[in-house]
């Protein structure tokens, strides 16, 4: 089954960032294989893979034009950092994580691991504060 991506953060010229938004993530490899693919194709620098309980970062470092150039910058625990709990539904985890990306530039970060806080503030919160979150296809709810 090809990549469908389920959130994009674009502007007028470009997809600045990716997201795929998985309740459950049974084979990382190939979800993770299939973003990197798509992230190449479509020229896109940012990637997110994103459950309730982890995020992996991925960047475009454009060394060559395969999937080999893009690269994880970051795993990250989630567990402590939602406000509220996120739903157990595929479609209801999409229409979560649009949301809490859509509000992001508005959270204030210093609570945050380390970490955490500073992948916000290198790579999601300016995709997020120059572009549009939007979907990336139709959900039926």
């Amino acid at each position: 089954m090809a990549f469908e991506a389920d959130i994009l953060i674009t502007t007028p010229d470009d997809i600045e960032l990716v997201v795929e938004a998985k309740v459950t993530l049974p084979n990382l490899k190939v979800t993770e294989d299939g973003l990197k693919q798509y992230m190449v194709g479509m020229q896109c620098p940012l990637g997110l893979l994103i459950t309730p309980e982890r995020m992996w970062l991925y960047r475009d470092f454009y060394t060559s034009r395969t999937p080999e150039s893009v690269q994880l910058v970051g795993e990250f625990n989630l567990k402590s950092m939602w406000r509220q709990p996120p739903p157990k539904q595929g479609t209801q985890f999409e229409i979560f994580v649009q949301q809490w990306l859509e509000n992001l530039a508005y959270q204030p970060t210093k609570e945050l691991p380390s970490d955490l806080r500073n992948a916000f503030r290198e790579y999601l919160l300016p995709a997020v504060r120059s572009g549009e979150v939007r979907a990336a296809h139709p959900r039926y709810v």
